[in-house]
């Protein structure tokens, strides 16, 4: 156990500094983030939509805001816990699969005290750029706005994992927009295939918007 606990504290610190090198040296262009006072002071809160794959900016950009991170209960998701606390980032463990209500839970209660929520909305385990319901309902119990994420590398590595992970190479091209909020209606019946497609599809646009930004 202390063995355990000995390696997921070396490879946290290590991604940690990683992170710390790495996006200081980016060249970064930031687009659409002035929409957030603007829902801000109409008195909503705000759920950040990003692919697990582009995880690696988000972290860093985002660790100086008021912000909740969700993190999986496996392994992975204890590594990634001490990264983004050593960021400041408070965390919730759990995902949609394990652990799920009661995670979904306490974002509710974070969201209601004025936080705003990070999630990987393909995370844990995937399926890859597969919006999953918990970002549909945890939205529309709050009324919070839902912002995807994109993100963009001039020079980049992919990883040949699930979710094809992205690391920047130092010093490249970088990008990272906020696409338009998205509201869940409450007035509505439940429409959770809609709005994950939704979802989905407005990171991917973002993303898009990001890769325009550098040049891609």
């Amino acid at each position: 156990m202390l063995m355990g606990n000995a390696k997921g504290f070396i490879i946290s610190e290590s991604a940690y500094w990683l992170s710390q090198l790495i996006n200081r040296s980016l060249n970064l262009t930031v687009k659409n983030e002035e929409q957030l006072v603007e829902i801000k002071e109409r008195g909503q809160n705000v759920i950040f939509a990003v692919w697990h794959e582009q995880l690696w900016l988000p972290i860093y950009y985002l660790r100086t805001r008021d912000c909740v991170a969700l993190a999986s209960e496996s392994r992975d998701g204890e590594y990634i816990t001490g990264v983004l606390e050593r960021m400041d980032w408070e965390v919730v463990r759990g995902s949609t699969s394990r652990g799920g209500t009661r995670s979904l839970l306490r974002l509710i209660k974070k969201l209601r005290q004025g936080k705003e929520i990070a999630i990987t909305t393909d995370g844990p385990t995937g399926p890859r750029r597969e919006v999953k319901a918990g970002i549909y309902y945890l939205a529309k119990k709050t009324g919070s706005v839902i912002v995807p994420l994109g993100v963009a590398f001039k020079r980049k590595k992919r990883f040949n994992s699930w979710d094809r992970f992205q690391l920047p190479a130092p010093f490249t091209t970088a990008a990272l927009v906020y696409g338009s909020g998205i509201t869940i209606a409450q007035d509505n019946a439940d429409d959770v295939d809609y709005y994950t497609d939704l979802i989905g599809t407005k990171i991917n646009e973002t993303i898009s918007r990001a890769e325009e930004v550098i040049g891609d």
